[in-house]
């Protein structure tokens, strides 16, 4: 075997050992690194988590003990007549409803109600939850979410009024 051949095969066996070096450390990146979906997913849990506690439930599925609505929510915010399954948390600062639509149409839903209101819509790029200002009243801040739940729309209006009351 001449020399040169010798040279030839250890360089090619030195970067085959960097390739397969190069391929582990990748797979061993996709495991440690979550993916952009397994990221999403984990966001989506917590946020279930938080649902859970703002809404006063001790374990998934438990029936929750709602809070009376916050005074002038319905006149203010959003009306809550003829409302599903109508929950209010966290001291009356989270409110929530069912309702059996699309989430960007509940979205659509409640943005036209707010606006009607005074408030006015924050672009967020999403179609299905968004961020609401006011200039003057007892809140001036609100943020809707609409996810998907089964056969209907979760909507979630978190909005605290400035006196701290809900």
């Amino acid at each position: 075997m001449s020399a040169a051949f010798r040279r030839g095969r250890c360089a090619i066996a030195v970067l085959a050992a960097l390739l397969a070096l190069a391929l582990a450390a990748d797979a061993v990146l996709k495991i440690v690194r979550p993916s952009v979906a397994r990221e999403a997913l984990s966001l989506a849990a917590e946020e279930l988590d938080v649902r859970d506690l703002a809404f006063g439930t001790a374990e998934r599925g438990a029936a929750a003990a709602p809070d009376s609505l916050p005074d002038g929510f319905s006149e203010e915010v959003l009306p809550m007549e003829g409302r599903a399954d109508v929950r209010v948390g966290a001291g009356g600062s989270v409110v929530g409803f069912a309702v059996p639509e699309e989430p960007a149409r509940a979205f659509e839903a409640a943005r036209r109600a707010l606006c009607e209101r005074g408030w006015t819509a924050v672009p967020s790029g999403s179609d299905a939850g968004g961020s609401f200002v006011k200039e003057s009243g007892p809140r001036t801040w609100a943020y809707v979410s609409c996810v998907r739940t089964g056969d209907t729309t979760s909507v979630v209006v978190q909005c605290a009024a400035t006196d701290g009351k809900g």
